[in-house]
């Protein structure tokens, strides 16, 4: 199921003295496996949705460390509305979400690696529209989010807790599904991300591509999702930082991670009441950013159960 609201309204942000790159306002990993594919028509409320993001060392463009090893940790939370309509669009059902952050405590969102900036409320997400197609061996799955920032942000504070920016971001995904019975799948979502200038500040942070997806099976007449999860990140434009003569770790970030991800259903008999996914993603290539580990957990409860037929 892809992004049921584990889309976080928060980012991973600045990330080393004297600027490194700056991240976008995506959160990788947020989509795993089936990432192609749009859930049933239905109500589906996000609560907790978690993330939890710790990294001890910086690469710069050549993969080498940069710097002294730091402990580096970011502790995200929200909840969120999902709600897929039965109406169509262009053959795909329409489908909009929003997701509300509840705070933030993100040590490498500041203007400098060890600024702490406490706990805050960060930005916020919104979907207006997302169209979902499902076919006999695969599911295709298209949106357009906004990133808003609602978070805490004072240029050149050390306690931002928001981003100070608009971001927008266009996505495509599919799921291929292996075999006949639809167990085995495959699935690739690919993202864009276009950002404004920072709030009183000419900084703007770069365009980039990301691509989630993974491997997986179900089991359990489709109650458990299990499989490996991936995310890459590829920076396509320079940042352009306001008031610094120059940047220490030159070249566009990039990073790869590939991780376990299993999705639970929430069910008792033949109800399901919702679904718990846990993720954990480690990053193997990193490049001009930090290199760590990443959770990716959520509930999410149907306002509606679903009642699934006895064969």
């Amino acid at each position: 199921m892809r992004r049921v609201l584990w889309i976080l309204g928060c980012v991973l942000g600045v990330s080393v003295p004297v600027q490194a790159q700056l991240n976008t306002q995506h959160v990788k990993g947020s989509a795993g496996l089936k990432a192609g594919s749009q859930p049933p028509p239905g109500s589906y409320v996000a609560a907790p949705v978690l993330y939890f993001y710790s990294a001890d060392e910086v690469r710069d463009r050549n993969g080498d460390l940069f710097g002294p090893r730091a402990d580096l940790n970011v502790a995200m939370f929200g909840a969120g509305l999902l709600h897929v309509t039965s109406k169509k669009v262009l053959g795909g059902y329409y489908a909009f979400q929003v997701l509300f952050p509840v705070g933030a405590n993100n040590r490498i969102q500041g203007t400098e690696i060890d600024a702490n900036p406490g706990a805050g409320l960060t930005d916020s997400v919104v979907q207006p529209i997302s169209l979902g197609w499902h076919f006999k061996r695969a599911d295709v799955n298209t949106g357009y989010l906004i990133y808003v920032p609602t978070g805490r942000y004072t240029d050149g504070a050390t306690d931002n807790t928001g981003l100070g920016m608009w971001g927008h971001e266009v996505s495509v995904g599919t799921t291929v599904y292996l075999t006949e019975t639809r167990q085995y799948h495959a699935a690739t979502l690919v993202s864009f991300n276009f950002q404004s200038k920072k709030e009183d500040s000419d900084t703007k942070v770069g365009n980039a591509m990301n691509l989630e997806g993974g491997i997986g099976a179900d089991f359990l007449k489709g109650g458990l999702t299990t499989g490996l999860s991936y995310y890459a990140s590829f920076k396509l434009t320079d940042d352009e930082i306001d008031g610094l003569p120059g940047i220490l770790i030159r070249g566009k970030n990039r990073d790869f991670a590939l991780g376990p991800d299993v999705t639970l259903a929430l069910a008792r008999k033949n109800t399901i009441y919702g679904f718990l996914r846990v993720c954990y993603q480690w990053e193997t290539y990193a490049r001009t950013t930090t290199r760590g580990g990443a959770w990716n957990i959520a509930a999410t409860i149907l306002l509606k159960p679903l009642t699934v037929p006895q064969p």
